[in-house]
């Protein structure tokens, strides 16, 4: 990619440097298409925990979960946190028009099944 004569980068080369956004945990939640709810872990379930987990999640271009990282929480629902929103989809976000990659912090809250 060569710079043009006014010294500009191609579309394409400038989105990819601010790439991914940081979006708020609100905005994110507002693009969700497709959810898979979390197993309840059964050790957790024997046990009558609850608790909360905050992922880092990584969302591509396309709406789809590229990555999911544990950020802090109870670790006995991390895995199954992860395992689910790794399912989900969101509508792409745009800037300027154009679909960006997205970060954001997605908290999840584990509750006993009644």
């Amino acid at each position: 990619m060569t710079p043009d004569a006014s010294g500009a980068k191609p579309v394409e080369a400038a989105m990819s440097s601010i790439e991914p956004v940081n979006l708020p945990e609100s905005t994110t939640w507002d693009l969700l298409l497709q959810r898979v709810d979390p197993a309840y872990p059964d050790a957790a379930k024997a046990a009558g925990q609850h608790g909360s987990v905050v992922l880092q999640v990584l969302i591509g271009r396309d709406g789809t979960v590229q990555d999911a990282k544990f950020m802090q929480g109870s670790l006995v629902f991390a895995r199954s946190a992860i395992d689910a929103v790794k399912q989900w989809h969101f509508k792409p976000y745009s800037l300027n028009g154009r679909a960006v990659s997205v970060q954001s912090p997605i908290t999840l809250n584990f509750k006993p099944p009644a």
